[in-house]
């Protein structure tokens, strides 16, 4: 049974801007907490994979879909068996009722399976470590949109 932790940001970006940034591997070491590194992606499109470095820790990584139209990036990390799953979704944000909406809402995702069932999914689903990674995610993400020039 998986343990999910979802969080989001709103961001004085375009979804569009946002978009770029997603799906631009050579970005991700900037904003995505716990890859330092990002290597063998030269597409970022389904059934890709790469390597991943943190630190002494690195692992292997694939990308499970992507969205365009919908924006909606969903990647895998794995380091040994453990497996995450990475999933970012863009909507519009602001306006009134979102007509005219300019800035951008992201969603991040951040679910793994957790041995012993119910009880490790209690402990696992109250980590401040994952709940701080997301957050920390969203931020860093949040941060390298709004230093862009809009467009």
């Amino acid at each position: 049974m998986a343990v999910t932790f979802e969080q989001h940001v709103d961001i004085n970006a375009t979804p569009e801007t946002v978009w770029q940034l997603i799906t631009d591997a050579s970005k991700w070491p900037l904003w995505i907490e716990q890859m330092e590194q990002v290597e063998g992606l030269t597409e970022v499109a389904p059934g890709a994979s790469f390597q991943w470095r943190h630190g002494n820790d690195s692992g292997t990584g694939a990308v499970l879909d992507v969205d365009e139209k919908r924006m909606i990036l969903k990647l895998a990390t794995r380091m040994g068996k453990d497996e995450r799953h990475h999933t970012f979704d863009i909507d519009r944000s602001g306006g009134f009722l979102k007509v005219g909406a300019k800035d951008s809402r992201v969603r991040y995702t951040y679910a793994y399976d957790v041995p012993g069932g119910m009880l490790g999914n209690f402990v696992a689903g109250g980590n401040p470590a994952d709940t701080l990674r997301v957050k920390n995610t969203l931020q860093k993400l949040k941060r390298l949109a709004e230093s862009l020039p809009r467009a």
